[in-house]
Parts: C-alpha cells; structure tokens; sequence
C-alpha cells in the first residue's frame, strides 16, 4: 500500500465529505441563534435528497435538483416553525415529529415511485495550476463546485452574524427577545426567517449527498448526518468558523472508517462505522455545562414577557 496515497485520499474524501456536515450545522447554528431547536435536521436532509434527486431526473438539470431539495427542506422547516413559533409548542417534540414525517415519507414516496437509476451528478473539477500542486492539488482543488460554495456560505454566514445588523438581530433574539420586541423588530418574523434558513441549507446538505456523492436516492442514506450536525453546532458554540473545524474533524473520521474497510484490516467494520457517532457521543460528554448557548433557546416567546 502506497502511504502517501493513502493519506492524500484520506484527507481529499474528508473535505468532499464535509459539505453534507457543515451546511446543516451552519442552518441549525442561525436557527438556535434565533432561539429556535431544531432536532429535525435529518428529516430536512432526507426529504432535500429525495426531492433533489427527482428534479435532477425528471428536468434533467442538477441546477433544478439544488432547487428543489432547498425548496423541500424550506416547506418542511415551515412546518416546524408554525408548532415552534406560532403554536409554541415543545420544540424538541415537534422535531422529532419532523424527523420521523421525513423519514417515512421519503421512504413511502421512493416506493411509489420507484426510480432506480444513477443521475450524472456533481463531478470533480480540477482547477487549473493549483490542482497541480503536490498533495495539496488534489486535495483542496480537486472537488465538485459545490464544495466550494459550501465554504463561500460558511463566510458568509461567518460575517453576517458577527459584523451585520441583521446577524445581531438574529442573536439578540435568541438572547434577549424582548428587547428586540421593544425595538419595534417581529420576533416571530425572525425567528420564522432562521428556521426557514436552516431548512433550505438542510435540504441542500440532503441534495448533495444524493447529487454529487450518490448520484442516487436509497432510504435513510443520510445515515444520521443529521444529528451529527447537532452535535458540530455545540462544539462550534454557534460560531460558524468553529462549526467549520468541527465539521472537517467529523468528515476525517468518516472519511478515515470507510478507507480502512476499502483496504481490508482486523478491525470489525462495524466498530468502524461506529467511530463517526463514537466521536459525537464523546464530544457530547465532554461540552456538557461548557458551552455559552443562546438564553432562550427552546422557551417560546409570549409578547411583552422576557
């Protein structure tokens, strides 16, 4: 075995594999900023892999797939903030409940319509000059297009919640909602904008594990991505550049798994494939009581009440 190769495709899978990580936790950190909980993230990321796959299939366009998972992920994360913001209902349940409707009805709908072959999704694109640097090329400049907008988005997420008047409103919100009640700024309209934000780039991780790693849509293929974003978003304390590190240390033990059951060893695969949710329990554990979460995350807003 060739041990630089080795590595060079280590690392050059873990940043493939971070975008379906990084772009939910990046949703769910403006939603939680917002006050909002959302433990429906993989409900969000499959319907956007189901509906991603059958618009890149039926207009024959990966532009009209990314639509359609986003459009997916915003019209199920409405849902969740009609019970959440308008009901004020218990968020985490109404989560769950997002999560299982997603779960069977992407299961439900893929066997009534049962389309089984591959769509030519994403390929890699070699950028000229610099994927011809050794090990670096191919590893950060050997990647599909949407690699690369995943961190344009994470930048941009990065500057608008810390340096724009909108970014602090949406953390005011999370912090201190009536204050930004007395500010003659909706609440409910923040709030409802953040869930939706983290709906549509939910859809679009689910969209890209399906259009550009897949090319095809198999029932709970998101594998619980979804909760490993939860996960990112704690150890990131909200701040997408941290989200950012989390997601790739997540995608390198996902990335160093599959890689070590492609060569053959000793190790029992499914020691292996516990590794990535092996690492999340751990991170759990050890940021209990350690993180500066929003103050009112989860407690709905009644006007007039801090």
């Amino acid at each position: 075995m060739d041990v630089g190769n080795f590595i060079i495709n280590i690392f050059k899978s873990c940043i493939t594999m971070i975008f379906p990580l990084l772009i939910p936790s990046l949703g769910e950190a403006v939603s939680e900023r917002a006050g909002i909980y959302n433990v429906g993230i993989e409900g969000f990321m499959l319907v956007g892999a189901l509906i991603s796959y059958y618009g890149a299939y039926l207009t024959h366009s990966l532009f009209g797939g990314i639509v359609a998972g986003i459009a997916a992920g915003i019209l199920l994360s409405i849902i969740h903030a009609f019970f959440s913001i308008t009901l004020k209902s218990n968020q985490i349940i109404s989560g769950v409940g997002i999560w299982l409707l997603g779960t069977g009805l992407t299961a439900y709908l893929y066997r009534l319509i049962p389309i089984k072959d591959s769509i030519e999704g994403f390929r890699q694109m070699q950028i000229p000059l610099l994927s011809k640097i050794p090990v670096f090329g191919p590893i950060f400049f050997q990647q599909n297009l949407l690699v690369y907008f995943g961190f344009t988005i994470c930048l941009i997420l990065y500057i608008f919640l810390k340096y724009t008047p909108g970014g602090t409103l949406v953390r005011a919100v999370g912090d201190g909602p009536l204050a930004v009640d007395m500010a003659g700024h909706s609440v409910t309209k923040i709030r409802y904008l953040a869930v939706i934000t983290c709906g549509g780039l939910s859809g679009l991780g689910g969209a890209y594990i399906s259009l550009a790693v897949l090319h095809q849509f198999s029932e709970n293929m998101i594998a619980g991505r979804g909760f490993i974003a939860l996960c990112i978003v704690i150890f990131g304390n909200w701040n997408p550049a941290r989200i950012l590190l989390g997601a790739a240390i997540f995608a390198w033990v996902d990335s160093f798994q599959l890689r070590m059951q492609a060569i053959g060893t000793d190790i029992p695969y499914p020691l292996l494939l516990m590794a990535p949710y092996l690492i999340t329990l751990i991170v759990l554990i050890g940021f209990v009581g350690k993180v500066d979460e929003p103050r009112k995350l989860t407690i709905p807003y009644f006007k007039g009440e801090d």
